[in-house]
């Protein structure tokens, strides 16, 4: 059965692009376009990952984050922080408080390395997972 992502990205453009990189890698892949989309997704559809931007409409990351975190299945929920926002010290606040596995600035990380991260998560998430292709 194929990992389940949600991208929570309201950049179409990227949103698309990332969408076709993991689903052309096998995973099962989910979007929403604001906070508000993304929170309600992932507390009813459990993915095996989130990506998570920061400035969004209607509720940003970090909010969503937050509230993420008070859910009993979200609070363990692997999250990747993937956004343009420098982290700057209440930034990094809220992040170290709610435990990203990562914090990846979209400007330096390439798509490959978005996708070795995703890989190296879901791996480590359940290392008993056979991952033949």
């Amino acid at each position: 059965m194929a990992k389940a992502l949600l991208l929570v990205e309201d950049d179409k453009i990227l949103l698309n692009m990332y969408q076709k990189l993991f689903v052309n890698h096998g995973y099962d892949v989910h979007a929403a376009m604001d906070g508000e989309e993304g929170l309600r997704k992932s507390l009813e559809e459990h993915p095996d990952l989130i990506l998570l931007d920061i400035r969004m409409p209607k509720m940003d990351g970090m909010t969503m984050l937050n509230s993420l975190r008070q859910d009993s299945w979200g609070k363990d929920a692997k999250v990747i922080i993937l956004t343009n926002l420098d982290p700057i010290d209440t930034i990094l606040q809220g992040v170290v408080k709610n435990q990203p596995a990562y914090y990846l600035i979209k400007a330096t990380t390439n798509f490959e390395g978005v996708l070795e991260k995703v890989k190296e998560i879901l791996e480590t998430q359940n290392p008993n997972t056979n991952t033949e292709q």
